[in-house]
């Protein structure tokens, strides 16, 4: 029990160091970072209850909507869940949460792919949005999006096919024809637009008729398919790029090191 006390007493404490006036990065992804980071420490264990949105806000000096925004962002995460009279709490398994990792790294990657490799078949298009990219955009039944599609080329081997989607509110701001020369994260934030955070979703599949072609390959051959939802910092997803690749000419490289123990 002692030891909870001073779990707890340290948590608390550094929860008037969580937001910092000076950053760019909004309040709540200030807090949603530093309660994801106690998390993990330990600092709230499994099982454990955060404090309330009210005295989130009264002990930082925020307004509880943006100590709402950031539970939520753990409620997305799978990191706590909310119970309706009692509070929210941890998760007692964390391993469902995804693996962060670093958006400015990713954004660094793209612009690297994009100098060593060239396009094939550009195109850029209003269409309806499919019940898929709806869903990841949250947007109604009937919504148009502006979907930017090319052919991703290297040593002339088609290797990959990408598909990006944005609300027409988001296309507005852009010029249609940058939509294949940069990333589209990096001309959102050209136009003044906080990009704070992306989910990431890699899996597999197969090729169909259309990716067969496109690629060069066989129908049936396993492909490697990339999901990216960016979200700004109003919460909003802005952007949604799907991705598919040769699985025999993708490799994804990462890095891993041990947390504090």
């Amino acid at each position: 029990m002692k030891g909870g006390r001073t779990g707890r007493r340290r948590a608390r404490s550094g929860l008037d160091t969580a937001i910092s006036a000076t950053l760019r990065t909004p309040k709540y992804a200030q807090l949603y970072n530093a309660l994801r980071e106690w998390i993990f420490e330990g600092r709230y264990p499994p099982g454990s209850k955060l404090p309330t949105e009210q005295e989130l806000a009264a002990r930082l000096g925020v307004s509880r909507n943006t100590a709402r925004q950031a539970v939520q962002l753990l409620v997305g995460e799978r990191l706590v869940s909310r119970h309706a009279g009692r509070g929210t709490f941890v998760l007692s398994d964390l391993s469902t949460a995804p693996v962060r990792s670093d958006l400015d790294q990713l954004m660094r990657r793209a612009k690297r792919l994009g100098a060593g490799s060239r396009q094939r078949h550009a195109r850029v298009e209003e269409v309806l949005a499919d019940d898929m990219t709806r869903a990841d955009l949250a947007l109604p039944a009937g919504a148009r999006v502006v979907r930017a599609s090319h052919v991703r080329v290297a040593d002339q081997l088609p290797v990959g096919y990408v598909e990006t989607s944005v609300p027409l509110a988001v296309a507005r701001v852009i010029d249609p024809g940058e939509l294949n020369r940069s990333p589209m994260f990096t001309l959102l934030n050209r136009k003044g637009m906080n990009i704070v955070g992306a989910d990431q979703f890699i899996g597999a599949t197969l090729a169909d008729l259309k990716l067969a072609a496109l690629l060069e390959t066989e129908v049936g051959a396993p492909l490697v398919s990339v999901r990216l939802l960016v979200v700004d910092d109003r919460g909003r997803r802005v952007e949604r790029v799907q991705q598919w690749y040769r699985a025999d000419s993708y490799t994804h490289h990462a890095y891993l090191t041990r947390g504090r123990h």
